[in-house]
This record gives structure tokens, C-alpha cells and sequence, in this order.
């Protein structure tokens, strides 16, 4: 790896790190300040070096941008406490190259190196990650490790495997002895994923608290949104479309915020005896989860059979929004306000509310708009259902 050579530029430093014939520049700043890194690509296999040198270079709270376009044979690993950006989407394209094979593009520092602990904060925006999926496996676009970080105005395109995976294990399964937490993702585009749009990983309660909002996650590989641990999560102002799977499928609910998102389509690769779903909680108990403003349609007949005939496997299934389980104690959640459309067949069912091996469910359920679905609400026993007060 080259070595940074510091040069005076008008009373501030600059650092020039070069590499098979390109440079990465450290900026003009001012001094006893964080620096800012230029990572200068060159559109070639060598791109992955320079940016990893800059991003080493750099100081705690410094800023390192990308200029691009540039292609990456080697995960990159962010350190913490820094911001990392591009110029602007169009202009800052990170591609994988051909036959790369990584198991992320851009890293939490933590997960590449196996570290028990997260990553401190970093900062990720206006840039495009292009995972290339028509020559690559096996690939997560944007793998995050790290606590109370931010990712804005970026796209994630074409990812092998999940457009965005936010991990508990690090890369060769070392879990975490601390918790990761206060983070945000706001503001991105996510399409064409092999895997998940948002994909959360974790085995032990040390990812949540997270926000998830305003952006977009379009013709994923399986589902939209997947999280094994929805604990104190926020999902709003979402629009989810041409999911082959569910939507949102979010598992152990404590605390969970899940508003005004629009899910325009789901189940759109239906398999028979299989359940689709547009909205999936399963809830933690002694805390209330809400469910609020969202419109939930399957435009698509995908998987919609009108009549069976004699000896068919049983029908695909799909439940427009669900509280199916609680896992102990007393379930509580507010489903209110939310629309649901669908096309009247008896594959359908619009809300489902079941208690599973937990204590109790309590839901307040009204104002929610069901049309033209099979069945409009299915209540287990163990369920109460009020309007509130």
C-alpha cells in the first residue's frame, strides 16, 4: 500500500496517495481539523486499492468522497467515525467488477474484520453501488455493522443478495457482545436485489431502534423488507412494488412503528401452499406496536386461482396484514386507518389476527378500509379486539 506524502497547499495539508497510475487526494482543510479524502477512481480493477488506502488515510472525522466511476475486486472496509459520500448518484458509480464474487461491496469495519464489538458511526450518502447480478454471486450491496450511522440519497442496484444487510455475526460468524443501535436509512433506492431489499440478521436483540424511511425497494428476489428483529424499529413513508414475497415481514415487534407506506404489489411469485404476505408482525410482549396508514394492494393476479381443479395442490395464500403470533406474555398493537384492496377471492384475506403460543393478544382495530378480498378478518381465540376508547 502506498504511503501518504503530506504537501503544505496554502497554510493546510494535503495528503496525495497514488496507485497504478491514479491518485487519491487528501483536499486542502484547515489544520487541527479532520481531513477530507478524495478518492479518485480510474474506472479499473486497481479502484478497490485506492479507495481502501484513502479510507485509511483518513482521520476521526474526516470526510472521504468518492469520485467515480470506479470498479472494486475487494470488499471495502469503512472505519467509523467518518462520512463517506460521492459527488452525486449519476456521477459516483462503484461497480463490482466481473467475477468478483464479494461478499459485500462497502463493509461496517467490524464485520470484515471479525470484530466482537460494532463499528462506530459512519455516515454513507449520495452514491450508487451497482452489484452487477448478471456476472456475480452471493454479493450484499451495503453490509452495515455499525452504531448510530446514517444513509442517505444513495442507490443500491442489481446487489446479488440483499440490497442492504444489517448484520449481528461479522463475516466469519463472530456475533456481538454489545448492541447496535440509533441508526438511520432514509432517502434510498433499492432494485433488482437476488436476495432482500433490507435484510436485518440477527440471531441474539442487538439490532434494533433502527429507522427505516422514505424510500423505495422495487422487483427484490424475495422479499421487500426482512428482519429478524423488529424491536424499536420505524418503518414509514416506504413504497415497496413487485415483490415476489412479502412486503414486510418483521419478527419480534416490541415497540414497532409501522406507518404509511404504500405496498403496491406482493406475492407477485406465488408457489401453491405457500402464504404471502403484504404485512407481517409476529410481537414480543409488555410493549405496543403500531400499525397505521398504510395501503396495502395486490394489484397482480399472480397466484390467484379462481377454482381448483380435482387433485390440484392446495392454493397460494395471501393475508394483506398480519399479528399471527405472540411470542410470550401479552401481546399489544394499534392497527387503525390502514387500506387494503384486493381482487375478492377466497385465497385472500385481508387481516389476521392469531394469539400463537403466547399469553394474550390485545389489539385495538378500527378505521381500517377491506375490499374485495376472500375473508376481511380472521380473530384466533385468545384475541382481544376492541376500538378502543
Amino acid at each position: 500500500m502506498p504511503q501518504p506524502c503530506p504537501r503544505q497547499i496554502g497554510g493546510a495539508i494535503a495528503l496525495t496517495l497514488a496507485a497504478s497510475g491514479s491518485a487519491a487526494v487528501i483536499m486542502p482543510v484547515l489544520p487541527a481539523t479532520a481531513t477530507r479524502v478524495d478518492a479518485t477512481c480510474a474506472d479499473n480493477a486497481g479502484d478497490a486499492r485506492i479507495i481502501q488506502a484513502a479510507i485509511d488515510s483518513s482521520k476521526e472525522g474526516g470526510e472521504v468522497v468518492f469520485k467515480g466511476p470506479c470498479l472494486i475486486n475487494k470488499t471495502i472496509s469503512l472505519r467509523g467515525r467518518r462520512t463517506y459520500r460521492g459527488d452525486a448518484k449519476a456521477g459516483t458509480v462503484i461497480k463490482q467488477a466481473d467475477g468478483a464474487n464479494l461478499p459485500a461491496m462497502l463493509a461496517s469495519e467490524s464485520w470484515v474484520a471479525n470484530q466482537p464489538y460494532s463499528s462506530d458511526p459512519v455516515r454513507i450518502e449520495r452514491l450508487t453501488l451497482d452489484g452487477n447480478r448478471d456476472h456475480n454471486t452471493g454479493t450484499v450491496g451495503l453490509m452495515l455493522r455499525s452504531w448510530d450511522s446514517r444513509v442517505y440519497d444513495v442507490d443500491i442496484l442489481g446487489a446479488p443478495a440483499d440490497g442492504i444487510r444489517i448484520s449481528n455475526p461479522s463475516r466469519n460468524g463472530t456475533t456481538l457482545r454489545n448492541t447496535m443501535v440509533n441508526s438511520v436509512i432514509s432517502d434510498v433506492y433499492i432494485e433488482r436485489s437476488g436476495g432482500s431489499g433490507l435484510k436485518v440478521v440477527d440471531p441474539g436483540n442487538a439490532v434494533s431502534d433502527w429507522t427505516f424511511q422514505r424510500s423505495w425497494i422495487g422487483f427484490s428476489g424475495t422479499s421487500a423488507i426482512e428482519t429478524d428483529n423488529a424491536a424499536g424499529w420505524t418503518f414509514s413513508d416506504l413504497h415497496l412494488y413487485a415483490t415476489p414475497k412479502n412486503a414486510i415481514d418483521a419478527h419480534r415487534c416490541f415497540g414497532t412503528s409501522i406507518r404509511n407506506n404504500y405496498i403496491e404489489d406482493f406475492g407477485t411469485k406465488a408457489t401453491a401452499k405457500q402464504t404471502y404476505y403484504g404485512i407481517r408482525c409476529d410481537l414480543q410482549g409488555e410493549a405496543g406496536t403500531t400499525i397505521a396508514g398504510n395501503r396495502i394492494h395486490k394489484f397482480g393476479a399472480d397466484g390467484l386461482v379462481q377454482s381448483k381443479k380435482p387433485g390440484q395442490q392446495p392454493d397460494a395464500r395471501f393475508v394483506y396484514l398480519a399479528l399471527d403470533s405472540v411470542n410470550y406474555g401479552t401481546g399489544h398493537a394499534t392497527v387503525t386507518g390502514n387500506t387494503i384492496l384486493g381482487h375478492g377471492t377466497r385465497q385472500e384475506t385481508g387481516l389476521l389476527f392469531r394469539r400463537g403460543k403466547g399469553d394474550r393478544l390485545s389489539i385495538v382495530s378500527t378505521g381500517n378500509l377491506v375490499d374485495d378480498v376472500g375473508t376481511p378478518r380472521t380473530t384466533g381465540p385468545g384475541v382481544r379486539l376492541t376500538s378502543g376508547y
